[in-house]
């Protein structure tokens, strides 16, 4: 598998993630943040980083899921009650693919 390829199934399995985590409540969410930084952490350990970096791009990528579920808020409007499939994704796959949404 090609690093490009790896890189485009990792932001497709957080956007689902944020897409999930912004139909919670938000004081639901908390639990599930802690569950990305401790998988997070252990796979960038198994890769070879150090557990002090390590623990630095768990909380990394939490950041960047919080981001993720702050821009799907934003851009769901009032609506914010409709299913995760029913909005447009928020994360363009490069412009190779054509995405719609379903009513």
């Amino acid at each position: 598998m090609s690093v490009g390829t790896a890189l485009e199934q990792l932001l497709r399995l957080i956007h689902r993630r944020a897409m999930k985590l912004a139909m919670l409540p938000e004081d639901e969410r908390d639990s599930h943040y802690d569950r990305i930084r401790l998988s997070c952490c252990a796979a960038a350990e198994h890769i070879g980083q150090d557990p002090d970096q390590a623990a630095i791009t768990a909380n990394d990528m939490v950041e960047f899921v919080r981001a993720l579920v702050g821009i799907i808020e934003m851009g769901s409007g009032p609506d914010h009650e409709r299913s995760a499939d029913q909005r447009s994704p928020v994360l363009p796959s490069g412009g190779q693919e054509h995405v719609t949404t379903r009513i």
